[in-house]
C-alpha cells in the first residue's frame, strides 16, 4: 500500500490524488470550515466519491489518512472509530476557525453634482481645525416611493461614518445646503449625545449653539423648508 503524502505541506490537491490512488477510483475532496459536519461522504457515484472534509484533516497524521481511505471503502468498519477520535481531539480547531470579517460599506463620496469628500475636508479645516476624523458617503439610491419626510444625514459613531441622503445630489440644490447637512453630522462627533434633565438628548444645547457657527445655517434651513415638497417627490 502506498504511503500517504507527508502532511507538513498541507497540499490539498496531493491529498485528493493520494486518496484516488488508494481507492483506484476518482475522489473529489471539498475542504470546508463547517462547524457541525467535519466529514461527509457521497458515493460511489458514476464519477467516483465526493468527500467533504474539514480543514483540520490537513494536519492529520498518516494513520488517520489510512483510516480515511478505509472508511471510504467501508463506512461501518473500524476506521470509523479512528476518525471519530481524531475529530473529538481536534474540536478546538473548529471553534478557532477564522470567520470572515463584516463587509465594510462601499463608500461613494463623489456624486453627480457634489463631492462630499471635498466638502468634508473644507469644513473640517475651516470650522473644526481638522479635529473630526470620519468617513463620508452618499446613501444608496433611494427607492421610488412616496415620502412624508427625509432624514438628510446621519452619523454612525461606532464606524465614524457620515451618510448624506442622495436626494440632495441634484442640480437645483445649493451647495451651502449640502454643506449645512455635512456640518451638522460632523458636529455629532464633536458633541455626542448627552443626558439633559435625566433624558438622553441627541442635540443638547451646546450642539444647537455650535450649529449656528456655520455661515449659511439659517439660509440652508429656510431653503429646506421652502423646497421640502420638491425633495420629497425625488
Amino acid at each position: 500500500m502506498p504511503h500517504p503524502i507527508s502532511h507538513p505541506t498541507g497540499n490539498q490537491d496531493a491529498r485528493q490524488s493520494w486518496l484516488s490512488a488508494q481507492l483506484a477510483t476518482p475522489v473529489t475532496v471539498v475542504w470546508t470550515n463547517n462547524r457541525s459536519v467535519m466529514l461527509s461522504l457521497k458515493g460511489p457515484v458514476p464519477d467516483g466519491y465526493h468527500l467533504r472534509l474539514h480543514h483540520m484533516f490537513l494536519q492529520a497524521p498518516d494513520t488517520v489518512w489510512h483510516a480515511l481511505a478505509a472508511y471510504i471503502r467501508n463506512t461501518k468498519g473500524a476506521a470509523r472509530g479512528i476518525l471519530r477520535t481524531y475529530i473529538q481531539q481536534h474540536q478546538h480547531t473548529v471553534h478557532k476557525t477564522p470567520q470572515p470579517s463584516p463587509r465594510s460599506p462601499i463608500l461613494q463620496a463623489r456624486g453627480h453634482y457634489f463631492d462630499l469628500e471635498a466638502i468634508y475636508q473644507e469644513l473640517n479645516q475651516t470650522y473644526f481645525a481638522n479635529r473630526i476624523q470620519a468617513r463620508i458617503t452618499w446613501s444608496r439610491q433611494p427607492s421610488r416611493r412616496s415620502r412624508m419626510s427625509i432624514r438628510f444625514g446621519s452619523y454612525h459613531a461606532k464606524d465614524r461614518l457620515i451618510r448624506i441622503h442622495r436626494l440632495l445630489d441634484q442640480s437645483f440644490v445649493p451647495r451651502y445646503v449640502v454643506e449645512n447637512v455635512v456640518f451638522h453630522e460632523m458636529l455629532h462627533q464633536l458633541i455626542p449625545r448627552q443626558r439633559v434633565n435625566g433624558r438622553w438628548c441627541i442635540h443638547p444645547p451646546a450642539f444647537r449653539q455650535h450649529e449656528q457657527r456655520f455661515r449659511y445655517h439659517r439660509q440652508a434651513a429656510q431653503w429646506q423648508c421652502r423646497h421640502l415638497s420638491r425633495l420629497l417627490r425625488g
